[in-house]
Order: structure tokens, then C-alpha cells, then sequence
């Protein structure tokens, strides 16, 4: 995938800038195939999968904050390998691709402390499926500002995400998933995350893929750094910081984040981001059923249901 882009004419407004860009680079799904983005797109839907099913135990034992310094530490360091390898000249004339890139690393990595700030109360079920319906906010705000049409299917799908947060969020059975703050972190990042997928997009086809990867470098640093200045007297929340195997399980969390956040930024450089989004979002299969496989949570008929909600759901927005 090329890592850069042509200076783009237009001004600050959405529109003009990404039509003008893609008059002078070729369509995204035309230049590889569909084959290319697909693969990249299920890729990331092994990494992140995995990945939602390592992130219960390395917070567990960690904690949030030291999670997060783990993610600014380890994953910023590999962002900015990333940039200084595939960096390019930045397109001084498209100021919006600029600030997309900046508001792309700021909503994902504020996603990233909703998330570990959540997993410590919620299931792995609860965050891993609510938080993999970010394409539908991507696509709304793809519609309101780019002037993308909303189909019928796409309304059922959304409406299919908006019912599967809701059976989620309601299970008797579970203290975990039922308690507010699990729910409300859930959101937050779902929210955080649609806006970053969007973002993602915009700034990827405007400033490329490497100079992307140093906006995510700054934010891992900045915002995570000021996350830990202020919580730095906040008491270690390690329920299970008593067992072993803590740097390796958050080690290993940070590598599959990381992993997949690339691997999904070239989706996005090759593909629409209406289904690379879509196709990503289906994660929650995988760590889901390997959360009742390995750590043993339940699997009830109403995880079952969400999940039956969730996935016509999460492909009927992007038709």
C-alpha cells in the first residue's frame, strides 16, 4: 500500500478535500482488490478477538493504569518506529486531513482508557461486543458529512446494534454486566472508537498511513501521560495482582492492540470504510466463545441472542 498521498486542493470542508484527493489517487478497493482489504480486515478480526480475551486477565492483574502505561510505553514506541520508517511529506493544503489525524489518535486512545477502565467491572462479552459496534456511529457520521445515503438494511442494522447493547446490558444473572458503570464505559468507548474509525479513514486517505502512525505515537504519549499524571495517586485496582504472569499477559494484550490497529489502518488505506468496519466489527466472535472456552464465563441464551442481533446487525450497515 502506498504510504502517502498527493497534496489535495479545497479548503477546511470534509467534502471537497476528500473528493479532490481521490481524483488524484485511485479508488481504494480498485488499487488492491477486494481480496486485499478483506484479508486484512479478517486479520484484524483474529488480533482483536484474541486480543479482548487477554485484556480481562493483564488488567485484572495490572490494573488500568498500569495497563495504560504499557500501551503509551510499548505500543507509542512501536507507532514511532512505524513513523520514521513510512512517514511522508505532509499535504499542507489539506488542513482537514491534518486535523482528522490528530482527532483520530485522540478519540482511539481515549477509547483505550473507557475500555481497560471498563474491563475491571464489566465481562469480557459486555465490552468486547458493545465496543465492536463502532462501525455504526463511523458509518452515521460517513452519511452526515460526506454525504453517503442510509439504505433500509442499514437502518435495521443499526437499530439490530442499538437492541443487542440493550440485551447486554440487561442480565439478572450477571453483577458484572448489569452494573451502570460496566454499561456507561461500554459506551463510551463505542462512541469514542465510531468517531476513530471515521477519523481513521479521512486521515489515512489524506496524510497516509506512516504520518498517521505518528499522530497515534503523540496521542499514546500526551494523553495517556496526562491519564497517569492525574489518576497517580488513585489506589492500584489489581484484583488479581497476586498471580503470576502479569508483564507477559500485558505484554501480550498490548502486541495483539497493536497488531490490529495497524493491520486495520491499511484495511482502511485499501478499502471502504464502510466494510472494512463492518467485517471488523464481528471480533466479538472470536473472544466471546473463546471467554466461555477458556476463562470459563458463562454463555447464556441472552449472550446468544446479542450475538444473533449483533452480526446481521454489524453487516446490514454496510450494505
Amino acid at each position: 500500500a502506498a504510504t502517502g498521498s498527493p497534496q489535495s486542493a479545497g479548503g477546511f470542508s470534509p467534502l471537497p478535500a476528500r473528493r479532490a484527493h481521490s481524483a488524484l489517487r485511485p479508488p481504494a478497493a480498485g488499487r488492491m482488490g477486494t481480496e486485499a482489504w478483506l484479508g486484512l480486515a479478517l486479520a484484524t478480526v483474529v488480533i482483536w478477538g484474541l486480543g479482548t480475551l487477554v485484556s480481562k486477565p493483564a488488567t485484572m492483574r495490572l490494573g488500568t493504569r498500569r495497563m495504560l502505561a504499557f500501551i503509551a510505553v510499548f505500543e507509542g514506541g512501536a507507532y514511532v518506529a512505524l513513523f520514521l520508517v513510512f512517514r511522508t511529506a505532509l499535504p499542507a493544503s489539506d488542513p482537514y486531513g491534518l486535523v482528522a489525524g490528530f482527532l483520530a489518535a485522540l478519540t482511539g486512545t481515549l477509547g483505550y482508557i473507557f475500555y481497560y477502565e471498563g474491563i475491571l467491572v464489566a465481562s469480557v462479552g459486555l465490552m468486547g461486543t458493545v465496543t465492536a459496534a463502532y462501525p455504526a456511529p463511523t458509518i452515521l457520521l460517513s452519511i452526515w458529512l460526506l454525504g453517503e445515503t442510509l439504505g433500509l438494511g442499514q437502518v435495521i442494522g443499526i437499530l439490530l446494534i442499538l437492541l443487542c447493547v440493550v440485551v447486554l446490558s440487561r442480565q439478572p444473572g450477571s453483577e458484572r454486566a448489569g452494573k451502570t458503570s460496566a454499561v456507561v464505559f461500554a459506551l463510551l468507548a463505542f462512541v469514542s472508537w465510531g468517531l476513530w474509525g471515521y477519523f481513521s479513514k479521512v486521515a489515512v486517505d489524506s496524510i497516509g498511513e506512516g504520518n498517521l502512525f505518528g499522530f497515534y505515537a503523540l496521542s499514546n504519549v500526551l494523553v495517556l501521560g496526562t491519564f497517569l499524571l492525574l489518576t497517580r495517586r488513585r489506589p492500584v485496582e489489581a484484583p488479581h495482582a497476586d498471580r503470576g504472569g502479569a508483564i507477559g499477559f500485558g505484554l501480550l494484550d498490548v502486541t495483539f492492540g497493536a497488531s490490529g490497529v495497524v493491520v486495520l489502518t491499511y484495511a482502511y488505506a485499501m478499502g471502504p470504510a464502510s466494510l472494512v468496519s463492518a467485517v471488523t466489527g464481528s471480533y466479538p466472535l472470536v473472544s466471546t466463545l473463546a471467554a466461555h472456552f477458556l476463562l470459563k464465563e458463562r454463555f447464556g441464551w441472552k449472550d446468544a441472542v446479542a450475538l444473533a442481533l449483533f452480526i446481521p446487525g454489524i453487516f446490514l450497515i454496510a450494505l
